[in-house]
């Protein structure tokens, strides 16, 4: 299935609920015309037996639904269930085979020319008529089952992950491309194997039959194989020098579904290929010299497409591959493999009556292994017809006047068909003419129910709109229908094409898809994009010669020509809990935000509830290279006491931060360094709040009482996100309440996704915006007296000089990656810093030794404003070149958690040599590391430069 880019959302409320998922893989699988399926169980029904196909439903019950969705059955494929643990099969003396393939288990009570009287442990005793009976074998209670399946994914050897299959009711499935599924069965020399696989589109599929056990592709491509050729299902054999391969039927024909029994002599490699109604498709025998022999596994591949693994039963036989019929006759094998032919007449004290003529012959049935019945008059014809009917495709015109027959499959093996007559207390039963009585089947004991001519449906037209909920294992095409605000348990109704409308439960998690999320951006694209983008960004800049914080924010803000003025039209409010509210901003100010939206009740918002506000159309998460993005979210030292709060951007894309003062209709008020500055609003593109409230009690704003009911969140079209507590539906309208805004509504018209059972109180963690966080400035350390010396050990050395660019504390800015060709030495500090205070002097006086245009000294100041700075140099009575790390974010990318810390960096810009500390020896240490980074000899003592 696709996922939508905010699919990520939905793992989360999915993946919370183990106990869920655990109950969800007990359940069954119905699978209906048109690719839907839902997970759940068999639930009480009750067909009218005089009316037609319309009056016949299958009631199916959900665990996340307040009752069962009755579906009609002509849009029902298949239900299947997984088995119990252990599975066991079906007692009985004797396998009866019918027509329609279908086949019982019990005892031979009696015979005459009009029925077989059958003795059942399940069904009690059960009448069939005659004609419809093929064939007898003996069963023994299942001795000869070897394997019943196909069982749990973990059992089966699979490739490429574990994930590429799982299980659903009593199938294994895979949608994945070339994935495979083995296991070793041990299969004997002689074997039958009964085989279901469906799927959904075009299938291309192989299964290959008799696979060493090391699963290797010769022993796969060497086996037998069930395999797509082109537009048929063909059964194949590829040997070194020899290949065989007989059409069995055209796929478009089988309506999604095979079921074939293959009886097998590995040996001889013979193998021939049944239909259901006991029908040759095909067979050869490829043996030899060099043949393969005894191989035990078997493994089904998805070459494209889909394919489910329905149903695998293993019986071993006694190697008679080829079917002896005697026409006009009923055939008897008796264990030692002689056969007499004759009509079977009568059971006599236990014995069956065989007779020949004017004889008769009494045999123990102990002694019998199969008997073959000859075909009444007409039957041969109408087992052609059937078995045409069976695996033809409904026709186009939808008049197909069959009535609707299910076949139930049990996990002991029986198969039943009839016309579903009722599901009452936890049986289903079945009618068939060629019975003498209803068959009440136990759930439990179902594995699988199909219907064997389901009608595709019909093209409808719907009041409301039509969507595709996802869910736990479940994919169904419906609508949410109105409902009124009494509703039970919750007002949110869902109704599936082709079954009634259900209420959800207040438990239920999953999504309804309107409209397909774009695909996510690829990193070519976002790389493509980002690039065009910085262009653009470095065309501007070049335009703005002019500094100083007047002329900066007049460029950014000002109405001139580079800030063309948009239209202020509001676009969106973001709140923190995930919330993207369509709506006019009328005003911001200490008492909150001032609205008006057509989707809320409530105007006003407190300001702590607020991420972002959006005042032009196409707004989105500013993004900006992560230097600047980290300065602008990191808080100087000096500024903690009073943090900036607020990211203004511009329609230019341009930023400043500050405290947001008052918005007006007018103007934005923003107070930067102290300086409260108004900015025509019609430049402003939106308002980002940077503080935190993320360790907030929202559980504090909801009603206890809301607990229970049901929560949605709407993904919209435009880009908007809307949660609610469902309240009722009125005109496709979903109208509930939100603790913050009150009663709200969603137009499921404007609705991309609709996520249900969401928790209303906790904030989406993708939402936009939702990584704007102030950090604090790391704080430095000065290091003990004394502490001074290299800092050898420093990961820096070796290492390529981080690159920052700082203003200059007089004018202009300093640049790392600008300064290469010189050896640079940088000295962190601060006028609070002793250490640091003792230390320059030092280090102004080692670098002065040196010639200017080969070394220069940068005095980086950490998080104080100028005049500090000025005061503390006067006072020393330096001139040294400083720069201003406002935010700390030089000092960061130094490691310069303790200061003084001086840095020498060579002329290819790699670190050689960190020092951390003062100390006698600085100075000295310092011009011998200038002198081996400039590859000059050390020398002993100070040498004055030449005048």
């Amino acid at each position: 299935m696709k996922q939508g880019i905010l699919f990520a959302v939905l793992c989360v409320i999915l993946g919370g609920v183990s106990t869920q998922a655990a109950e969800v893989n007990r359940l069954g699988l119905l699978r209906l015309a048109g690719g839907d399926y839902m997970p759940g169980r068999l639930a009480d029904s009750q067909s009218d037996p005089e009316g037609d196909d319309s009056s016949r439903r299958l009631a199916w019950q959900h665990p996340d639904f307040a009752a069962p969705f009755e579906f009609d059955l002509s849009a029902v494929i298949a239900a299947s269930f997984p088995p119990p643990q252990p599975s066991q099969p079906a007692p009985g003396e004797f396998a009866i085979e019918m027509t329609q393939g279908d086949r019982l288990f019990g005892d031979i009570l009696d015979v005459d020319a009009e029925s077989i009287r059958v003795g059942t442990k399940s069904y009690g005793e059960v009448s069939i008529e005659r004609a419809a009976v093929r064939r007898i074998t003996r069963w023994d209670d299942g001795g000869s089952v070897l394997f019943s399946g196909p069982g749990p994914v973990l059992d089966w050897q699979v490739r490429p992950a574990l994930n590429a299959w799982h299980s659903g009711g009593s199938q294994l499935h895979t949608d994945m491309v070339g994935a495979t599924a083995f296991r070793d069965l041990d299969l004997p020399d002689s074997v039958q194997i009964e085989v279901e696989l469906t799927w959904e589109g075009e299938p291309n599929f192989a299964l290959a039959i008799g696979v060493d056990a090391k699963n290797s592709e010769y022993g796969a491509m060497s086996a037998f194989r069930i395999e797509v050729w082109d537009d048929e299902i063909a059964l194949v054999r590829e040997l070194d020098e020899v290949a065989n391969c007989v059409p069995l039927a055209k796929w478009k024909d089988l309506n999604g579904q095979l079921r074939l029994t293959l009886e097998i002599d590995q040996n001889a490699g013979r193998i021939v290929a049944l239909s259901p109604h006991d029908q040759m498709l095909g067979e050869f025998v490829m043996g030899g010299e060099g043949y393969p022999g005894v191989r035990p596994g078997i493994r089904l591949t998805n070459i494209n497409g889909n394919v489910s693994l329905e149903s695998l039963c293993v019986k071993q036989i006694s190697g008679r591959t080829d079917r002896e019929r005697a026409e006009g006759h009923d055939l008897v094998v008796l264990d030692d493999e002689t056969s007499h032919s004759g009509q079977w007449t009568g059971v006599v004290d236990g014995a069956w009556v065989l007779t020949e003529g004017d004889s008769q012959r009494s045999l123990d049935p102990q002694s019998i292994r199969s008997i073959e019945l000859q075909p009444q008059e007409g039957t041969r014809d109408r087992d052609t017809a059937e078995d045409s009917g069976s695996t033809s495709e409904t026709p186009d015109d939808g008049n197909d006047q069959r009535p609707l027959t299910a076949q139930v499959v049990t996990h002991g093996g029986v198969r039943l068909s009839g016309e579903m007559e009722s599901s009452n207390e936890g049986r289903l039963t079945l009618r068939n003419d060629l019975m003498d009585h209803p068959i009440a089947i136990d759930h439990a004991t179902i594995s699988r129910i199909s219907v064997a001519n389901p009608r595709p449906p019909k093209t409808e037209s719907f009041n409301f709109i039509l969507g595709r909920l996802e869910f736990p294992d479940g994919k169904m095409s419906g609508l949410l229908v109105d409902t009124e605000s009494e509703s039970d348990p919750t007002p949110l109704r869902f109704a599936p094409r082709h079954a009634s409308a259900v209420n959800f439960k207040s438990t239920f998690t999953g999504r309804m898809v309107y409209r397909e999320s774009p695909p996510p951006e690829t990193a070519k694209q976002r790389h493509a994009r980002e690039q065009r983008e910085a262009a653009v960004r470095r065309a501007n800049q070049r335009k703005q010669n002019q500094g100083g914080l007047l002329n900066i924010l007049a460029r950014a803000f000002g109405n001139n020509a580079e800030n063309q003025q948009r239209d202020a039209s509001p676009r969106s409010m973001h709140l923190r809990s995930g919330e993207i509210i369509p709506c006019e901003v009328t005003s911001i100010d200490e008492r909150g935000v001032v609205f008006t939206s057509d989707v809320t009740e409530r105007t006003r918002l407190p300001l702590d509830q607020i991420r972002a506000v959006a005042f032009t159309a196409g707004c989105r998460d500013p993004e900006i290279e992560a230097v600047r993005r980290e300065r602008l979210l990191t808080v100087p030292r000096v500024r903690k006491k009073n943090p900036p709060t607020h990211l203004i951007v511009a329609v230019n894309d341009d930023v400043m931060r500050g405290r947001l003062v008052r918005v007006t209709q007018d103007t934005v008020e923003v107070e930067t360094r102290l300086d409260t500055i108004p900015i025509d609003r019609a430049v402003v593109a939106q308002i980002i709040w940077l503080d935190d409230h993320s360790d907030e009690d929202a559980a504090d704003l909801v009603d206890e009482e809301q607990n229970d009911e049901l929560a949605v969140r709407a993904l919209l079209r435009n880009g908007n996100r809307m949660s609610l507590w469902a309240g009722r539906m009125e005109d496709s309208v979903l109208i509930g309440q939100h603790p913050l805004l009150g009663e709200s509504r969603i137009k499921l018209g404007d609705v991309d996704e609709l996520l249900i059972g969401v928790d209303i109180n906790e904030a989406d963690q993708n939402q936009p915006y939702g990584d704007w966080l102030l950090q604090d400035a790391p704080e430095p350390i000065v290091p003990e007296d004394g502490a001074g010396g290299t800092a050898a050990m420093s990961p820096l050395v070796g290492t390529e000089a981080p690159d920052f660019s700082l203003d200059l504390l007089t004018g202009g800015t300093f640049t790392i990656s600008a300064a290469r060709g010189q050896v640079l030495v940088l000295d962190f500090w601060a006028t609070w810093c002793g250490p640091c205070l003792q230390a320059m002097p030092v280090i102004e006086e080692a670098v002065s030794q040196f010639d200017a245009d080969d070394v220069r000294l940068v005095a980086v100041n950490l998080q104080e404003t100028a005049e500090p700075i000025h005061e503390m140099l006067d006072r020393l009575q330096i001139s040294p070149e400083v720069a201003l790390d406002i935010d700390g974010v030089a000092a960061a990318r130094y490691q310069a958690d303790a200061i003084p810390q001086t840095v020498v960096i060579d002329r290819e810009g790699k670190v050689t040599h960190v020092f951390v500390g003062g100390g006698p020896k600085l100075g000295e240490q310092l011009r011998a590391a200038i002198s081996e980074t400039l590859g000059e000899d050390q020398v002993d003592a100070p040498q004055q430069k030449a005048p």
